[in-house]
C-alpha cells in the first residue's frame, strides 16, 4: 500500500451482541506530532524511494461521548488550526481552546492525519501521555 496525504483511524469502540450494543472505552495514548508510520507503510524499495517522508500530524480527533446506540451520545471534534497552532474543540456551536495533553486523554473514535512536507527537526515537540 502506498501512503497518501491524508491517513484515517478509526476505532472499534461498539461491539454489538444479541441484547445489546457496548461500547470500549479504552484510552489509547499517541502523540499528536512526528508520529512515524514506516513500519505500517509498503516495503516496496521503490515506492519508499518515491515517499520518503512517512511522519504524519494529527489535525482532527473525533471523540464519541456517552451511551452506545442511536441517538444516545454526543460527539466532539479537536480540530489544529495550523495558522495559530492552536487546538480547538468543538461540540455544536460550543468552541474552546484545548491543550494538546487533553486530546490523548479522550476516547478517540476517528482521527485523522497529515502527512509533513518537511521532516520533523529535534525542535519539534511530542506530546505524549
Amino acid at each position: 500500500m502506498t501512503h497518501g496525504f491524508l491517513v484515517l483511524f478509526i476505532s472499534q469502540r461498539f461491539t454489538k451482541n444479541n441484547f445489546y450494543v457496548e461500547k470500549n472505552p479504552t484510552i489509547v495514548t499517541f502523540p499528536v506530532k512526528n508520529i512515524d508510520l514506516r513500519e505500517y507503510l509498503s516495503k516496496d524499495p521503490e515506492i519508499q524511494k518515491k515517499h520518503p517522508n512517512t511522519t504524519y500530524d494529527l489535525i482532527a480527533n473525533i471523540v464519541h461521548d456517552g451511551l452506545p446506540g442511536a441517538g444516545k451520545g454526543t460527539y466532539r471534534v479537536h480540530i489544529y488550526h495550523k495558522g495559530s497552532g492552536q487546538w480547538y474543540e468543538m461540540q455544536d456551536l460550543h468552541v474552546a481552546d484545548i491543550l494538546p495533553q487533553m486530546i490523548t486523554l479522550s476516547e478517540s473514535y476517528i482521527q485523522i492525519w497529515e502527512l509533513r512536507k518537511d521532516q520533523p527537526s529535534d525542535t519539534d515537540i511530542t506530546v505524549d501521555s
